[in-house]
């Protein structure tokens, strides 16, 4: 049994001794978890502000609709579909521009 141990083990030695792995720093580790941590602050605020949005363009219809004005609504909803498309096209290349 000490021999078949002993086989595995020297069997590790050898391909540690193989494979070259580069430990990254601390440095890069804390760099990567702040990036992280800046990537999730400024998502949460998009959701954030993409909730407010559509909680107002709710209420703002809702308003509107029982004061029957229902082109006010229909123009509401054509700007924010229009909108919305274009400010996620235009974060999603920020986000990329920045991977790269």
């Amino acid at each position: 049994m000490d021999k078949e141990k002993e086989g595995i083990v020297s069997a590790f030695k050898q391909f540690d001794e193989l494979t070259d792995i580069q430990e990254p720093s601390l440095s890069a580790i804390t760099e990567k978890i702040k990036l992280h941590q800046e990537q999730k602050k400024a998502s949460f605020l998009k959701e954030l502000i993409l909730f407010i949005c559509v909680a107002c363009s709710l209420f703002i219809g809702t308003f509107l609709l029982a004061f029957e004005a229902p082109i006010s609504v229909v123009i509401i909803q054509g700007l924010g579909f229009i909108a919305f498309p274009i400010i996620f096209k235009r974060d999603k290349k920020k986000i990329e521009s920045e991977w790269i």
